[in-house]
């Protein structure tokens, strides 16, 4: 099926199939961040209503913290090798499609939930988002562009990941100030809904039609066989998870670093980005809609420049020789953003707070414009699609999990008080991001001796 954007040949593979134009393939790169963006609204759009929530269903910061990281990486969890493996040989089309539909139903019956088990269970099924389009994104992108000129579509559709936090983050701010307005919310079919329940329905709508705005428009690409590796070899040389984790535990100290240490950094984040909204409307007396327009803009323009920034420091560092210049600019990440974390959650007024936590998104997010992107630096080819899913993997159990959860276990059970949320900030985050560079710095060693294709 062809596309708006045209899909002119204009040059061939090494493997003699033709190549589509730059201006189709670029045309897919905006559509898969467009569908990311969706996803992000349909994942971010809780932590704007963690009040109503509680108040509705009774549940504490700690089951909350569990509806915002653990029931979403969950399923990640559960799926993310068997899908990853099926973008090597199946329709991704067709998965992302199938993925975004899945996604979407399961946003709008988070609207539909009366219990918080059904819930969870609704917000398991909206982690499906990251689980199907990250892997068959990026297996499609590879088919799509030259070798040489890849880096930059897959570094855009990564960095769209932040601006749909900062769009999904806006956009919910204003589907909820507009509810807020309305005496009575009444949905088609649906009748007569609280707020929030209304809110996730109305979030998830722009799904379909991305769904089919994907699917009309987008084709499944020809597959670009490896010219790293023999013709006929292909399938003999797929790495079996054996070999993979040879090789892992033959370099346990750097993958400590990106497997444990930036995923950890990824929990400080995480736990940012669940509990910020509450901190400004407990102790600030914000609304939800006040705080998706504020946190929003940080996230589009102080997570985005972040990341750019840590991914121009590292290549910096690489240009001088110096080998670690990943591992490097994550840990001046860590570290950076400690006194701006603590400055954030204690601070006096609403406006240096938010001041400060610009500072804390902007330094935190470097380190995921470096530390990831060290893994096919030092990775032999044949592995680097199995162990970016591994490491996706664990950044999702141990970041999107582990960071909300923690700071709403130091809320209810260290300091007893939902409006005492402003300590857990500033204790939680800051103990996450000295481990994080502490498990970063002791990959610095292993690296330097590293052998092979580092």
């Amino acid at each position: 099926m062809s596309s708006a954007a045209g899909d002119t040949v204009s040059d061939t593979r090494e493997d003699g199939r033709p190549w589509p134009s730059e201006a189709y393939s670029w045309y897919v790169v905006f559509v898969l961040c467009v569908c990311g963006m969706v996803a992000f609204i349909d994942r971010q759009i809780i932590n704007l209503l963690v009040e109503d929530i509680k108040a509705d269903l009774q549940v504490t910061d700690t089951q909350i913290s569990l509806l915002q990281g653990l029931a979403f990486a969950l399923f990640y969890a559960i799926t993310a090798v068997p899908l990853g493996r099926l973008a090597d040989s199946g329709n991704r089309r067709w998965i992302i499609s199938a993925g975004i539909v899945v996604w979407t139903i399961a946003a709008a019956g988070c609207g539909l939930a009366r219990t918080f088990w059904q819930l969870f269970v609704a917000r398991m099924f909206v982690g499906v988002g990251e689980a199907t389009l990250t892997p068959s994104g990026f297996s499609m992108l590879g088919d799509l562009f030259r070798p040489h000129r890849l880096s930059l579509p897959l570094s855009v559709f990564t960095g769209s990941s932040f601006i749909g936090s900062g769009v999904a983050l806006l956009a919910g701010g204003y589907v909820i100030a507009q509810l807020g307005k309305l005496e009575v919310v009444s949905l088609p079919l649906l009748g007569v809904m609280q707020p929030w329940e209304a809110a996730f329905v109305i979030g998830a709508l722009p799904g379909f039609a991305v769904a089919l705005l994907f699917f009309l428009t987008v084709r499944e690409p020809l597959r670009r066989a490896s010219p790293l590796a023999d013709r006929s070899a292909q399938n003999v040389d797929k790495p079996t998870l054996r070999e993979v984790m040879v090789f892992v535990r033959a370099n346990a100290r750097v993958f400590g670093a990106v497997f444990g240490g930036v995923s950890i950094l990824a929990a400080a984040q995480f736990s940012l980005g669940a509990w910020v909204p509450a901190f400004f409307i407990r102790n600030h007396g914000w609304t939800p809609s006040d705080v998706g327009y504020v946190y929003g803009l940080i996230f589009l323009f102080c997570g985005t420049g972040g990341v750019i920034s840590g991914g121009w420091l590292s290549d910096r560092f690489q240009a001088r020789g110096l080998r670690d210049g990943h591992l490097r600019t994550a840990l001046i990440s860590a570290l950076v953003t400690i006194p701006f974390v603590i400055a954030f959650a204690l601070a006096p007024t609403a406006g240096l707070s938010v001041a400060m936590l610009a500072c804390t998104v902007f330094f935190g997010t470097m380190a995921f414009g470096a530390g990831p992107a060290l893994i096919p630096v030092i990775c032999p080819p044949r592995m680097r699609g199995l162990l970016v899913a591994l490491y996706l993997l664990v950044a999702n159990i141990v970041g999107q999990a582990g960071g909300p959860w923690i700071v709403a276990v130091f809320t209810d059970y260290v300091f007893g008080a939902p409006e005492l949320v402003r300590y857990s900030l500033a204790v939680a985050p800051s103990a996450l991001l000295l481990i994080g560079a502490a498990l970063v710095w002791s990959g610095f060693g292993g690296l330097r001796t590293m052998r092979g294709p580092a």
